[in-house]
């Protein structure tokens, strides 16, 4: 078990962590979100070991064991790549060795040191066997396999891979240990997707607890049970996958609205009550025990807005109805061929994913499309009236250091107003003096931003994106859907992350053998017919449950008559009937009075049952019995539909009771 407790890190005056709270129960999967510098790196660093909470304690049962993947990846041993996987098993490996001594020994041993050699050996095989030593090597094999490593690549020396498959086999490394709590940090940086679809099939098998950041949604929708949210220094849990995740913070959002309008509408009501009896000395005790009332009355606290902005791309100029034509191209590297012979026809309105592995040529054909590297062979036709612009995998080669952010968008548009591009640069978060800050020094999610606000003065209509979700957090990646989904242009991309392709695409294009298989729909919709099956869909999130019937209302009281009796105009007779009707009036009265009590008595039982059920939410214990944790989710959504209704219930009857006091007073 790990648990933080009252946990804070500041750096210099920013204080990052301020006060967590969190459980990690054995074998549980949570997904740690947030925006960029919220804060996810620093909680798994500090339940690493690598940083020192400023304040509160991490809590770390003994004996158990974590392994952390850094975004950059962990440092390796040096030696071949399997030697780097089987480095951490350095006690199995001696074990191994003194095995092979004793056996070689055995074969010249005779009388008393056979048998002490023949016990020892037997004694150390049972060890050896229990470390799982005659496995380690296979299944270190298979999960390089698993990850994009060819067996002859087993062999090669680990420094003559790129900075990607560096960071493949940091992370290989770490799965065949299988330590009891894996932290990783955005591991599906430098995979394709097919090794991503591995890495989801082999951590749903491991029983080790899982804390992930990651900004791939598909990713964090099939393997995690929980949402940790990091925002503002707090971490708040939310039960579910990232899906169940954005819906129930809609709702929960939606309903504290409404919940606070509830109150405030409430407490206009009580301070309306004490502002008109304030000084009539009859009503003193009823005034008093409303500004008691007042004073312990709760105040829904509102969810923070999300970070999220928006943005969209002008109107682009129509283009010819074939926009590209794409035959036979040939493209090689030395001896080495990547496009062999491909074709491709790209129509206006085309959104063409360009999936494959790692090397097989997506960025490749990206270049040729766009003229950055001339084809060996073959013909590329590009249509009347196409205008192209290309986005490229490494913002940094497209932008020219030196230039501040506000000269970049000023050399993209000289006839542009700095205050008009300084209010473009605003809707991409860089306002004040971040417009002035230099290029270089840029993180890369800032780059990708500055070159995204770039291209939307002026996208053409024909885009060639290269990964421009790089970088990006989710709401900035749900932005760029967004545009996408209104660019009246063309695109051909490529893209890593299977949300946004099911999002965006139109038709997905899978390389094969330097060739493209074009397949209509999203990601989704390719893979099913890769294998032959129905497209798989991503389950509405829980809790979509009919509504349930309003509770019935009381009647509304008739309209009282007029309390003056007829034919008298004075006397006993007359204060009879003036006593009549002012009891009439408060009977009346009473039972708008009464309807409002009953719907605020429903309402109690229910908020106190709210808060049991987020408290015990918050409590690890509770993800430790099998089911818990959905059952109290669905009785929480069940509850908060029911307090929707009663809470416009209440508004009615208030208003109710509010005209007919205004009505008769």
């Amino acid at each position: 078990m790990i648990r933080l407790n009252g946990v804070v890190r500041t750096y210099g005056v920013h204080e990052v962590l301020a006060g967590v709270d969190l459980g990690l129960p054995p074998r549980s999967r949570t997904g740690l979100v947030g925006p960029n510098g919220a804060g996810k790196t620093t909680l798994l660093r500090l339940i690493a070991g690598e940083e020192e909470a400023d304040r509160g304690t991490i809590d770390i049962t003994r004996g158990v064991s974590i392994g952390y993947l850094p975004q950059e990846g962990a440092r390796l041993a040096e030696g071949t790549v399997l030697d780097a996987l089987l480095a951490p098993f350095a006690e199995v490996a001696e074990m191994e060795r003194d095995l092979e001594r004793m056996h070689h020994e055995m074969a010249t041993a005779t009388g008393e040191r056979m048998e002490t050699l023949i016990r020892r050996s037997g004694d150390l095989q049972h060890r050896f066997e229990a470390a799982g030593g005659f496995e380690l090597e296979s299944q270190a094999k298979a999960i390089l396999g698993g990850l994009g490593f060819a067996p002859e690549d087993h062999a090669r020396p680990l420094r003559e891979f790129s900075g990607g498959f560096r960071m493949r086999a940091a992370l290989g490394a770490l799965l065949l240990r299988r330590p009891d709590y894996l932290l990783l940090d955005e591991p599906t940086n430098h995979l394709d997707l097919e090794a991503v679809g591995w890495l989801e099939a082999f951590l749903s098998d491991v029983p080790s607890a899982l804390l992930v950041v990651s900004h791939d949604r598909t990713f964090l929708n099939r393997l995690v049970g929980i949402i940790a949210e990091v925002d503002r220094g707090k971490v708040t849990v939310w039960p579910g996958n990232y899906d169940r995740y954005r819906a129930d913070k809609e709702q929960a959002r939606a309903l504290a609205l409404k919940k606070a309008a509830s109150e405030a509408h409430r407490v206009e009501e009580v301070e309306r009550f004490i502002e008109r009896f304030r000084y009539k000395a009859t009503k003193a005790r009823q005034v008093q025990s409303r500004i008691k009332m007042l004073e312990k009355m709760e105040r829904t606290e509102l969810l923070a807005e999300e970070h999220s902005w928006r943005f969209t791309f002008p109107n682009v100029p129509r283009s010819a109805q074939r926009v590209a034509l794409l035959a036979g191209v040939r493209k090689a590297y030395g001896e080495r061929p990547v496009l062999k012979g491909l074709d491709l026809e790209i129509w206006r309105g085309d959104r063409i994913a360009l999936v494959g592995p790692n090397g097989c040529g997506k960025s490749t054909l990206l270049q040729v499309v766009a003229g950055r590297l001339p084809a060996d062979a073959g013909t590329i036709e590009i249509g009347d009236k196409v205008v192209l612009h290309y986005f490229a995998q490494h913002v940094l080669e497209t932008l020219t250091p030196g230039r501040t952010v506000l000269d970049e968008m000023q050399a993209w548009a000289p006839s542009r107003g700095a205050g008009q591009l300084r209010s473009l640069l605003g809707i991409f978060q860089f306002s004040g003096d971040e417009a002035f800050k230099k290029v270089e020094v840029l993180s890369g999610g800032e780059k990708n931003r500055l070159a995204l606000a770039r291209l939307t003065l002026d996208p053409g209509n024909f885009l060639l994106l290269d990964e421009p979700t790089n970088h990006l957090d989710l709401p900035t990646r749900e932005a760029l859907e967004d545009a996408l989904a209104g660019f009246g242009g063309t695109l051909l991309f490529v893209s890593h992350d299977r949300y946004f392709i099911n999002k965006v695409a139109t038709r997905v294009a899978a390389f094969d053998d330097g060739r493209l298989l074009v397949h209509s729909g999203g990601y989704d919709d390719y893979l099913a017919a890769a294998r032959g099956t129905s497209p798989g869909r991503t389950a509405a999130p829980p809790g979509a449950k009919p509504r349930p019937r309003p509770a019935p209302q009381a009647a509304r009281p008739a309209p009282a008559p007029d309390p003056r009796p007829a034919g008298h105009s004075g006397g006993r007779e007359q204060r009879r009937a003036e006593a009549e009707a002012r009891n009439r009036k408060s009977r009346e009265l009473r039972t708008f009075r009464e309807r409002v009590a009953a719907i605020e008595a429903a309402i109690l039982p229910h908020e106190t049952r709210l808060k049991e059920i987020e408290a015990a939410m918050a409590d690890s214990r509770t993800y430790k019995e099998p089911g818990r944790a959905r059952q109290l989710g669905e009785e929480k959504k069940t509850i908060e539909i029911e307090l929707a209704h009663l809470y416009d219930d209440w508004d009615e009857a208030t208003s109710d009771l509010q005209r007919e006091e205004a009505g008769r007073s």
